[in-house]
C-alpha cells in the first residue's frame, strides 16, 4: 500500500527570526542580504525537516491510503492533532469516521502518531479496487519558535550560515570538504526513531 503525504496548509512561521539568523551569520545592521537569508533559511528548514523526518513548524497535511490498515501510522512528527479521517464507503459515497470511534497516540514528539479503532469497533469497509479511499487530515509541527528543540534551531542556523558563506559547490583553489562535523552531529541528535 502506498502512503501519500500532501501539505495542504504551509507553515506561517519560521523556526528562526530574521534578526536571529542575521546575528548568527554576522550581518547585524546590513539589510541587503535579507531576501537571500530568508530563502536560505526556508530551504535549510525544509532540508533539516526531511533529513530528520520531522515537520519543523506547524502546518496541515493529508495522508492518503488505499484502505484502512489495522493501525494507521503518521510519520510526520510531531503530530499535534487529527482533524478528520475521511473515506469512500462501499457504495462510493464520502464518509467521515466519528472521532469517538478511534484512539490516537501522539504523546511522543519523536515517534510516529498511531491511530486505531477503540476497543470493540473496527474500521469501516471501503470501496474495493479503488486507490486513495482513506484520507487522514492532521496537523504536525511545532506551534511556536520556543517549542522547536534548540539542537534543531542550531542545525538550521549552521546550515543557513554555511550556505550563505559557500554559495558555490566548488571553489577554485580550495580543498573540498564534506558537510561540517557539527551539522552531522546535530542531525544525528534530531533524527526521529521512525523507520530508521
Amino acid at each position: 500500500m502506498i502512503e501519500q503525504y500532501d501539505q495542504t496548509v504551509a507553515p506561517t512561521l519560521t523556526p528562526i527570526s530574521q534578526e536571529d539568523i542575521k546575528a548568527f551569520v554576522g550581518l547585524d545592521g546590513y539589510d541587503e542580504y535579507d531576501n537571500l537569508l530568508a530563502n536560505l533559511l526556508d530551504n535549510a528548514t525544509e532540508a533539516v525537516g526531511k533529513r530528520c523526518k520531522r515537520q519543523i513548524m506547524s502546518s496541515t497535511w493529508t495522508l492518503t491510503l488505499d484502505h484502512f490498515p489495522a493501525e494507521i501510522l503518521i510519520d510526520k512528527v510531531p503530530v499535534t492533532s487529527i482533524t478528520s479521517i475521511a473515506y469512500t464507503d462501499e457504495n462510493g459515497d464520502a464518509q467521515t469516521v466519528d472521532a469517538a470511534d478511534y484512539q490516537v497516540d501522539n504523546a511522543s514528539p519523536d515517534n510516529p502518531a498511531r491511530i486505531r479503532p477503540i476497543e470493540g469497533t473496527t474500521w469501516p469497509s471501503v470501496q474495493g479496487g479503488t486507490y486513495g479511499t482513506v484520507v487522514v487530515t492532521f496537523k504536525a509541527g511545532y506551534t511556536s519558535r520556543a517549542l522547536v528543540p534548540k539542537t534543531i534551531r542550531h542545525e538550521i542556523n549552521m546550515i543557513t550560515a554555511d550556505w550563505f558563506r559557500n554559495r558555490e559547490s566548488d571553489v577554485v583553489g580550495t580543498t573540498s570538504s564534506s558537510l561540517p562535523t557539527g551539522i552531522v552531529m546535530l542531525n544525528g541528535l534530531n533524527e526521529t526513531g521512525a523507520y530508521q
